[in-house]
């Protein structure tokens, strides 16, 4: 059986907080391990500051994790490239970021954007550039590729500076496309194409794409898998018609209720308490707003309970209802 196209393994990240006679570490990342196969569309969904986006910076090497292993291809990049990311690894390994208005340069032009990555890993000569980058913008809808290719960034609209980071991304023909919230600064008449144009990735070149997002609508309708992460911890997993439609743990079933048409198969509100006090440091990082936490909940971290097919919860609660079940059952 062949490795996953990304592998990530118990990614440890904290961060200094506190003054000089006070300081302790805050962790960002908890221990978090996923997969991402070829041609396939992972949701990270989660609350603003739940680490969605410093899990994006780990895997696009711009920031390093305290602990864990990182492969692409099999091979464990952390310890292959100690001293950061070779041009090799971010060839093969592209994100696109959340604000288009700030990812591009205004100062030049649309065809420079493109440019400068063929020409760095080698992509394209001097002879065949315009060629290449009129085909790129082209491949993400952008037409007519000759006038849009001499425009500046404030010349387009928020739809197209976002497919031109994305003809950025795929101009080094890359493996893995890390997607932090691409749609979330566009209004809703544009986000679909954009949406549609990642899809298509995964179809049309075998691209697997990260799609961190907060919106569990897009998440349904873009992604075969989803992670659920609150707190750096990754509280759910699954396939997305799987999670979404049947969610397990408390968390993603407060996400799922403050989605307008997310509630249906809730009877009455989720009784979620606002958090007060610090998280518990050994137990669920959810349990000071759950509605259902008790004391283990407080003092040790719920495993990793599966239920169904490749659908986890890390939950006590789950795992007592999977204890009784199995002893309901004859033996």
């Amino acid at each position: 059986m062949s490795a996953p196209l990304l592998e990530a393994t118990e990614l440890l990240r904290t961060v200094p907080v506190g003054g000089f006679l006070s300081r302790s570490r805050r962790t960002l990342l908890n221990r978090v391990s996923f997969t991402l196969e070829r041609g396939e569309i992972v949701a990270l969904v989660g609350e603003s500051g739940s680490g969605k986006s410093t899990l994006a910076r780990v895997l696009a090497r711009l920031d390093t994790p305290d602990a864990g292993s990182l492969r692409l291809g099999g091979e464990d990049v952390l310890t292959l490239e100690r001293g950061g990311a070779s041009l090799a690894y971010r060839g093969r390994v592209q994100m696109v970021f959340q604000d288009p208005f700030a990812s591009l340069n205004p100062v030049h032009t649309v065809a420079h954007h493109l440019e400068r990555p063929l020409l760095r890993h080698g992509r394209a000569t001097r002879a065949g550039l315009e060629d290449r980058v009129h085909a790129l913008l082209e491949s993400v809808g952008l037409t007519p590729a000759e006038q849009l290719a001499q425009r500046y960034p404030h010349e387009l609209s928020g739809g197209q500076r976002q497919r031109v980071a994305v003809a950025r991304a795929l101009a080094v023909e890359p493996d893995v496309i890390i997607a932090d919230e691409p749609t979330s600064m566009l209004d809703v008449s544009t986000r679909r194409g954009v949406l549609q144009l990642l899809r298509g990735l995964t179809r049309e070149r075998g691209i697997g794409i990260l799609f961190i997002t907060h919106d569990l609508a897009s998440a349904r309708h873009m992604a075969d898998r989803v992670l659920v992460l609150y707190a750096g911890s990754v509280v759910e997993s699954g396939r997305t018609a799987d999670v979404l439609a049947a969610p397990r743990h408390p968390y993603t079933r407060l996400l799922l209720s403050a989605v307008p048409d997310g509630a249906d198969f809730l009877n009455t509100p989720l009784p979620v308490r606002p958090a007060t006090g610090p998280m518990p440091v050994f137990g669920c990082p959810f349990a000071p707003r759950c509605p259902h936490a008790d004391a283990r909940c407080h003092d040790t971290l719920p495993p990793a309970h599966v239920h169904g097919a490749a659908h986890t919860v890390r939950c006590h609660l789950e795992s007592s209802k999977g204890a009784s079940d199995n002893a309901a059952v004859p033996q």
